[in-house]
């Protein structure tokens, strides 16, 4: 089960120490878990679909990592080295089938944030940090051109993560993702430890005439 997180409710500096917090940014596409096991690899959305079938090409990651391995990231849209919308997502979902065609007009990557599992042991009892050593070590490994790593931050004083947070819109994100750096992965959505601080929502005053 994925580890979901509550948006933020509280001050930053409510969490207490900063040093014990790290921030992300919160990609805009959809959240997947790539798993390899006995040689088959697979990938569920957050809802519990096996969506292999729409991203044939993010299977391929599976020949580059060993058996036994569940990674949790985000399903993102990247042509011409830049992430691109989600418009350009839905292209690729609910799709039985995905051609060669669109497959190549509408690339995608894996942009890993965790590690669930690691040479066949549940690892979600290790803390963030932990898991994050054995992802980097995994994707490095791999080197392969569609499994990316989501870069984390440490915040040495709050105004980091506010400046940062200012920013996602130019870095492509919706926000920022906050957690703790001893989090283990839990299950559902839990507060605490993982906060999602999504910008505001672009606004317009208008009056709809037709549609």
């Amino acid at each position: 089960p994925f580890y979901l997180a509550h948006s933020l409710d509280v001050k930053l500096e409510h969490l207490g120490n900063c040093k014990d917090w790290i921030y992300e940014n919160k990609w805009d596409g959809i959240r997947g878990q790539l798993i390899k096991r006995n040689n088959e690899v697979m990938l569920w959305s957050r809802g519990g679909e096996l969506i292999s079938s729409q991203f044939p090409d993010l299977l391929e990651i599976g020949t580059d990592i060993s058996n036994g391995t569940v990674i949790d990231g985000e399903i993102l849209p990247f042509k011409n080295s830049k992430i691109g919308s989600f418009n350009d997502l839905q292209k690729r979902l609910g799709r039985k089938k995905v051609s060669t065609k669109i497959i190549r007009e509408n690339p995608v990557v894996l942009k890993a944030y965790d590690l669930l599992e690691h040479n066949n042991n549940d690892i979600r009892y290790l803390s963030y940090i932990k898991r994050r050593e054995y992802l980097s070590e995994i994707i490095t490994f791999a080197n392969h051109p569609l499994l990316t790593i989501s870069k984390y931050f440490e915040i040495s004083k709050w105004k980091n993560a506010i400046n940062a947070y200012s920013q996602s819109r130019e870095n492509r994100s919706e926000g920022l993702m906050i957690k703790n750096k001893n989090a283990v992965y839990k299950v559902g959505r839990k507060k605490g430890d993982w906060w999602k601080w999504k910008v505001e929502p672009y606004t317009i005053d208008a009056v709809l005439t037709y549609a």
